[in-house]
Order: C-alpha cells, then structure tokens, then sequence
C-alpha cells in the first residue's frame, strides 16, 4: 500500500461505511491534485506525498471534521446549559451527606466515624450527580437534533443580565475565615469525645468537655453554631449587615455564651476527669476562664456587627 493508502485507509475507519464512497473518491482527488501541484514545482514525488499528507494532519481528526463528529464532549453549544444545571444539582450532594452523618451520630456511632460517613456519602452522590449528568449531555452533543445555543434556556434577552449590585461591605475572605472558625468549633465539640490529648485506662480517650453534655447540650450548641453558619452566608449574600441581621446574630450570641456560661457555672461545662488527667485540681479558675472568654467574644462580636449594621443603614 502507498502512503495514500494507508491515509484514506486510517481516515475511512472513523467515518460511517454508508459515507465511504464519496469521501475516498474526494480525499483521494485532493491528495493526487496537491501532490501534482508539489511536482510541477519541482519536488520529488515521494516527498512530495509525504508533504501532502503531513499537512493534513492527524488522519482522525480529518476523518471527525469530514463526518460533522465533534472531538469534545460537551460543546460550545450546550456547554453553559450543562454547568449551570451541574452547579445547582451539587448542592443537592449535601443532603444526603447530612442525613448519613446524624443518623450515624443518633445510632452513638464514633463521632469520627459519622463526620467520615457523611463526607464520604456527599462526595459520592456528588460524583454519581456530575456523571450521569454529564453523560447525558454528551448523548445529546453526539446524537440530539442540532440545535441553535438558545433553545435549551430561550434566547437570550437583556432581562437575563445581573442585577446591579451596591458595593459590598462582607469580603468573600471574611466570609471564608468565619465559616471555617465556625466549622472548626464544631469539629472540636464533636471531635474531642474521642481526640484528647489523655487516655483512661482502657485506652478510651478523656473528654474535654463533661460527658454528661452528650447528646443535648452538645447538640444544641452545634444547632447555634450552624445557624450562625447559615447567618454568616446569608450576610454574604446581602453584601452588607443588615439591623435584621444584626439581631439575629445578636440572639445566636446570647444563646451560645448563655449556654457556656451556664454549664460552666454549674461545674457541667469541663470533664473533671480531663482535669486531673492534665495535673488541675480546681474547676474554679478553669471555667472562670471559660466564663470569660466566651462573654467577651460575644460581646465584641454582637457590638462589631451592630456598628456595621447601623454604618450601612445610614449609607
């Protein structure tokens, strides 16, 4: 076989056997037309062949752009309508993630081993959602009717432009670093059940906090600390403290060092065990301490959002 041969051959074995016919006759004409032109200006004919084809280039991609074939999987045409349906069905990965990690934790599983659950069971329906969602799409690029970019979403019209935004006063950065100090005192009332930094004599680890605020007053405490979660976002979304905002979080606030302070009043805040684990002999100073540091983050905070609440009225 000559290297045109073996071209057209290469080319054909992507292209439906119904197109062979006229495309073999059309590839091979313009290949003996191209070579002709490089010989009448003095090339030699082997040569001249392999310019030809080496300037067609990689036999597949011909033979794709030859069948109408698209070399992607999602195209230009439905890739917009493909990522904004993936991004709103992402959000429903949690769900199912949530519902896994307080099932674990109502069943007494570990709290290591529930946080685990859920992360794993989101990532996973995340995973499934972004697959068959984008295979479907890929069925409808290779094999739907073509169609104009708008007609999966309407053409497009001015009403669909975003809304214009008043300057933001809550940076995306801020927002991060509150959300994640907020994760990270969730962690530690769940994580430090069975992380301490002091084992009992079976080996189980010593709480920090008194055993006898699981599962109530844990959990009421990580409702507070979820709803400041939702707050700081919503915040976020506002661009700016609102006095409604301000409100809410002044009550979250209240409600969490009105909690800590109670339990630490009542010696129902630290594990006794832990204590004297670490060498203390007193609950006094500890929740004293305790006592004190919660009120004056909550105080700083509650003033902090009021004063950029009643600033961003008055603007």
């Amino acid at each position: 076989m000559t290297l045109t041969d073996r071209y057209v051959a290469a080319t054909l074995r992507r292209i439906p056997a119904e197109q062979h016919g006229d495309i073999e006759d059309e590839l091979r004409a313009s290949i003996a037309d191209a070579v002709d032109a490089q010989v009448e200006a003095g090339a030699d004919p082997e040569s001249a062949e392999t310019t030809v084809l080496t300037d067609l280039g990689d036999p597949d991609r011909l033979a794709a752009g030859l069948a109408g074939r698209p070399l992607y999987l999602i195209g230009p045409t439905l890739y917009l309508d493909w990522l904004r349906l993936l991004k709103l069905l992402l959000w429903v990965s949690i769900i199912p993630g949530a519902i896994v990690l307080t099932t674990d934790l109502v069943d007494g599983d570990p709290v290591g081993s529930a946080i685990w659950s859920g992360l794993w069971t989101t990532a996973t329906v995340a995973l499934q959602i972004a697959f068959w969602t984008t295979l479907v799409f890929v069925v409808l690029e290779r094999y739907g009717t073509p169609r104009k970019h708008d007609e999966l979403t309407g053409p497009w019209t001015v009403d669909r432009l975003p809304a214009e935004r008043a300057p933001r006063d809550v940076s995306l950065v801020d927002t991060v670093v509150s959300v994640g100090l907020l994760v990270l005192v969730a962690a530690a009332l769940l994580l430090q059940r069975s992380v301490s930094w002091f084992e009992a004599p079976d080996g189980d680890a010593i709480p920090v906090l008194d055993p006898g605020m699981w599962p109530v007053w844990t959990l009421v405490l990580l409702a507070i600390v979820a709803a400041d979660i939702v707050l700081t976002i919503v915040t976020y979304t506002r661009g700016r403290w609102t006095v409604g905002l301000a409100v809410a979080n002044t009550v979250t606030a209240a409600l969490f060092a009105g909690v800590v302070v109670w339990l630490a009043g009542a010696d129902r805040l630290v594990n006794p065990a832990f204590l004297e684990a670490s060498g203390g002999d007193s609950l006094t100073w500890l929740s004293n301490g305790i006592i004190a540091l919660t009120v004056v983050i909550a105080v700083w905070d509650v003033v902090d959002v009021w004063v950029k609440a009643l600033r961003a009225r008055r603007a």
